[in-house]
């Protein structure tokens, strides 16, 4: 096992919300200066992969940490041993040659994903340059087109590995966790933006010239109207205000992941309730705006806060009230006096 050092550790220092009032700091205070560990990567040889989890025979060791964002039990552990030997021992493991592993047990949302999976890849990348080195995804995955996309981006093939299989990896690489989710590297994240905004082919002449026309807008606000859960009570007079100002109205489940970055690219103005559509921002050009409605009974929930700073976008937000403070399922109220205040405010 070799252990390299990719990124130094540091010290994030982030840009204040454009709208904080000096009663609301406390939002952010803790958040303004974090500490950002440094980011290695692992090169193994002769490990094997069980759902998710990636174990070594030869020393009876676990990668767990690098897995999973949670304690994994000894049990659990045994019994993962236990069907990597059985599968050997019947001659059922399948082999991969060489091999990238940047997942864990919350990479198949949305979110996760670009900010978390992404810039693990990248950093894996700048060890790895050898095409044939596939990416490890679980094969529940390849349902989604953004992984399909991000293989294309990166000129790699991904490898959807199936569930209850073991497969020996005769070289993998295995990069670190980013500091915990909703903490970036602002080099990495941007890195990330150019990764999916920049053309992968070159455009002819006029292509070019068409690019550069293209004019950044349009104003646009993600609606959580069609969503199962998390949506906006009185949904009708926020779009009837955001309309008031020009906003269209997007409901971006609907949409392909390519169509959302190129309608991100054309971008100026970006409102929406707190929720994964609002990642689109990676997709924004620095120096745009973005508004996030958030909950007012949770007072942690800062990952479209720092994901805007490390990508230069002003953030705005407008704590509104819900009915529980469970964010991830929470229905809330907004203002839309204070709304439109912000709105104008994000206007000048």
């Amino acid at each position: 096992m070799k252990k390299q050092e990719v990124i130094e550790a540091k010290i994030a220092k982030r840009n204040p919300a454009q709208n904080v009032t000096l009663k609301e700091t406390s939002l952010f205070a803790h958040e303004l200066e974090k500490n950002i560990p440094s980011v290695h990567v692992l090169e193994l040889s002769t490990v094997y992969l069980l759902n998710g989890y990636l174990l070594s025979l030869s020393d009876f060791k676990t990668f767990n940490s690098y897995t999973h964002t949670y304690p994994i039990s000894k049990s659990r552990t045994l019994l993962n041993f236990a069907k990597v030997v059985l599968s050997n021992f019947l001659s059922k493991t399948k082999t991969i040659e060489n091999a990238i592993f940047a997942t864990d047990n919350w990479s198949d949302g949305y979110f996760h994903w670009l900010t978390d999976v992404i810039p693990r890849v990248l950093v894996a990348q700048k060890i790895e340059k050898r095409e044939n080195t596939e990416l490890l995804v679980p094969k529940e995955l390849e349902k989604y087109d953004f992984t399909q996309i991000t293989g294309e981006k990166l000129n790699r093939k991904i490898y959807f590995y199936e569930s209850n299989q073991v497969y020996k990896i005769n070289k993998l690489i295995l990069p670190s966790h980013i500091g915990n989710s909703g903490n970036y590297d602002k080099e990495l994240m941007q890195e990330a933006r150019k990764l999916f905004t920049q053309s992968s082919k070159i455009e002819s002449n006029e292509g070019t010239e068409n690019v550069i026309k293209q004019k950044i807008n349009r104003k646009i606000y993600i609606s959580r109207q069609k969503s199962r859960f998390r949506k906006i009570n009185n949904e009708e007079q926020v779009q009837k205000l955001l309309k008031k100002y020009n906003y269209e109205i997007h409901y971006f489940e609907e949409y392909s992941f390519e169509k959302q970055i190129e309608l991100m690219k054309q971008t100026v103005s970006l409102v929406g309730l707190h929720g994964a559509g609002l990642t689109n921002m990676l997709f924004i050009n620095p120096n745009t705006k973005v508004l996030e409605i958030r909950n007012q009974a949770d007072k942690h929930n800062n990952c479209y806060f720092s994901l805007a700073s490390d990508l230069e976008v002003d953030y705005y937000y407008l704590l509104s009230e819900g009915d529980s403070a469970e964010t991830h399922t929470v229905n809330v109220d907004v203002d839309i006096e204070k709304l439109e205040q912000i709105i104008l405010e994000m206007e000048k």
